[in-house]
Parts: C-alpha cells; structure tokens; sequence
C-alpha cells in the first residue's frame, strides 16, 4: 500500500458542527496516521492537494440489502449466478456513491465477503447478516398459502435473506449456524412488514420474549448483537426487552416507547427512501392501491417517530432498506428523505459516526482521527451546510477512498 497525504482540506470532524479549515491529514497503508491543523511533512507520501474542498468519513449505510435482483425479495429460484452479478453490480455503485462500508440485513453471506476480501469484486467493507431469521408465516416468510416447499422440497421463505426458525431451541441452532458462518450481527424479523403483508393475518409481533432473548445470548456469546425488522410498537417493547441493540424501522412506535429505546440504549434505524421508492414504482411493479396508501401512512408516521427520537436523544441510524440493483440507484436520497426531519450536521453524523458505534466500530469508521481506516471523501461543496451536495455523488465526490486505496480521484 502507499501513503498519502491531504493538503488544504477543510474537514468533517467529529464534535464540531461546522467544517475545520485548512487540515493536512497523513495516511499510511490503510489507515489514518495523523490529523493536523499545521503542514505535515512526509517525504514518502504521494500529496493529494484538496483546494479547500470538504475532506469527510465514507458514508455508512447500516440496512443494505445487496442479493436482490428485482423489487421482491421472493427470489430462491434465480440462479446463483445471477445474484452474485447482482451482489457484485449493488456493491460497486454502493462504493461509487460514497458508502466505503454497509450493513448487509439478509441475504448477503460469507461468499461475497471473501470476494470482496480478495479484492475479486469491488465495494465497501461488509457487514453481513447471513440469514435473516424469521418465524413460520412471519415477515420474511413469502409463502403465498398454497405454497409449503421451495423447488427442491424444502421447508424455505422462499429466498435467500431468510430461514424459517420456530421456538427456542430451534432459533438458537438458527442463529449459531449464521454466527457459525461469520455473520457479522443477527438479523431477526419480530413483526410483519408493510410492503408485504401476510396474506392470512399481519404479525403485531413475532418470536416470543424467550425466543428473542435467546436471540441475544448467542449473538453476545460472539460479541455481537441483534438487529430487528419490527415495525410495530407490540413488537418494539419486546425487542427491547430482551436486549436487541438495533430497532430497524419502528414506524407505528408511540411516544413512550421511544422513549424506552433511549433508557435501553438502542439504536433506531429509520428507512425512509425504501418506502418512497416503492411508492414511485408501484404501477411498474403492480403494487395495489391499499399498499400504497398504507406506504404512504407508515411514512408519515416514521417522521413522527423521528421527531420523537430526536426529543429523547436516541441514537439515530442511517439506513436504506433498498432491494435490487434499480433500487439502490435512490441510496443516497435517504439524505433527502431526512433533510425536513433534522440539521445536515446531524444527518451526516447518522451516516458516519453513529453508525459506526451502531456498527460497534466507534473509533474504527466514520471518524477522521489517527488510528481509523482510511476510508475517505472528498467532496466538492459543504454538506454540514447544505445536504443537496451528497445527492449528486457522480459529479459532487471528487475522491473516494476505502482502506487506504483510491478507487476515484477527479482532483486535478
């Protein structure tokens, strides 16, 4: 690896609300070596002149989905081949749009970390859930009632973000065996979804406080924790409850239940733009009206919950949601999606430091400090004052670099 050093570079720094002018930051192989306000000297460092534009941590995306070809995660009877593509297409724009590191929430597995790892395919660090777990006729079971096995007889949720696990003991064997294969968090579904309902009776809550609970423990046997899909506020209390770290969406929450995800020390993790984005492509995909109206209902009342979140000083997560390569074209509008709900200094906080520490990285990632990866942008315009800048990444992100290597670099 080479070293580099960045001249004339005004800096996202963690703790201040405005841009910090006229930094040089030195990285050696792949990490942040020092950070000074004052020149430094390193004869063996290729300069890197920014002209006064912004320096600032890669994006996180801490709810990434990157095995779906299509809008609907029913997809265990496409080839292999065709979703590593897939995987490997999501990855690469992720990279190109700023996000050096996403939290993969189903579907991703240890396959795709090695490519990544051996430099085969290119993208951001990775964070994979495995499997996803989800209980029979829960939100990441998408059997229609006619349907019991998959195309090679298997009791399966009919794709590859999930596997059906029913009680204690056997939700336990579920979650060693993604951990087994290096799941990096567990991802659990403990309510229905909204873009999918069961055809029969949606879930207010799913998996009991035991089988949560039991959830937990394995994930903390490896250091690690739980993330949970769970929209209700049912199904929220008990998350809660048995300790899961990170509430994934939470729409239809009540006040004093955010106010327990802050006592317990959680993470809300809203998903705005996936909603959104189905909306506006629902005639192409043929969603009904009643969805529709019932995306645009759970929207609104995630703003709320947003609101609230902010009041009691939650920690709030940066995360998309999106399913197929169509869809991860809008990653980047969940800063839209936030720009009337909070201040760009908080917004790119959300993306950046919080999610690092959601991530269990604090220090590591989204923080331009010595000692964390070299994972770093540059980019033209000021997002702590004006968020429009990160929605135009093919023409705003001058330079992108992840672990100390530079994938794009238009500084003249």
């Amino acid at each position: 690896m080479s070293n580099f050093l960045f001249t004339n570079a005004n800096l996202v720094l963690e703790g201040f609300a405005e841009l910090q002018p006229s930094f040089d930051v030195l990285v050696k192989d792949n990490h942040i070596h020092s950070v000074s306000s004052t020149p430094i000297n390193c004869r063996d460092a290729t300069v890197i002149d920014v002209g006064g534009r912004t320096l600032m941590p890669g994006l996180i995306d801490a709810h990434a989905h990157i095995t779906g070809l299509s809008l609907s995660p029913k997809n265990v009877s496409y080839p292999a081949s065709n979703i590593a593509v897939a995987a490997a297409n999501y990855l690469r724009n992720s990279l190109m749009d700023g996000f050096t590191t996403i939290r993969e929430a189903g579907g991703a597995d240890y396959s795709i970390a090695r490519l990544l790892a051996q430099g085969e395919i290119v993208g951001p660090r990775l964070f994979y859930s495995g499997r996803a777990l989800t209980q029979t006729g829960g939100g990441a079971d998408f059997r229609t009632p006619y349907e019991l096995t998959d195309p090679c007889g298997h009791i399966s949720p009919f794709s590859v973000m999930s596997v059906i696990a029913d009680g204690v003991d056997e939700l336990r064997r579920a979650a060693r065996e993604e951990l087994r294969r290096g799941a990096s968090q567990i991802k659990l579904f403990a309510s229905g979804g909204v873009v999918f309902p069961s055809e029969a009776h949606a879930t207010l809550y799913e998996y009991s406080e035991a089988e949560l609970s039991a959830a937990v423990e394995e994930a903390a046997s490896r250091s690690t924790y739980v993330m949970a899909h769970v929209y209700t506020d049912a199904g929220i209390r008990r998350c809660l409850k048995a300790g899961v770290r990170s509430i994934e969406h939470a729409n239809f929450a009540r006040e004093e239940t955010v106010a327990m995800i802050a006592e317990a020390g959680a993470f809300f993790d809203p998903t705005f733009i996936s909603l959104a984005q189905r909306i506006e492509s629902a005639s192409e995909t043929r969603l009904s009206s009643s969805i529709v109206d019932n995306l645009t209902h759970t929207i609104s009342c995630g703003q709320q919950v947003y609101r609230w979140a902010k009041k009691y000083d939650v920690p709030i997560a940066f995360g998309t949601d999106l399913w197929g390569p169509e869809a991860q074209k809008s990653q980047v509008r969940e800063f839209e999606m936030r720009m009337n709900l909070d201040s760009p200094t908080n917004i790119i906080r959300s993306a950046t430091t919080t999610n690092a520490e959601l991530l269990m990285q604090k220090g590591e990632l989204g923080t331009i400090a010595p000692g964390a990866y070299a994972d770093l942008l540059v980019v033209d315009g000021d997002p702590l004052t004006d968020l429009r800048v990160m929605l135009d990444p093919r023409n705003n992100l001058k330079l992108i670099m992840k672990d100390g290597v530079i994938y794009k670099n238009e500084l003249s």
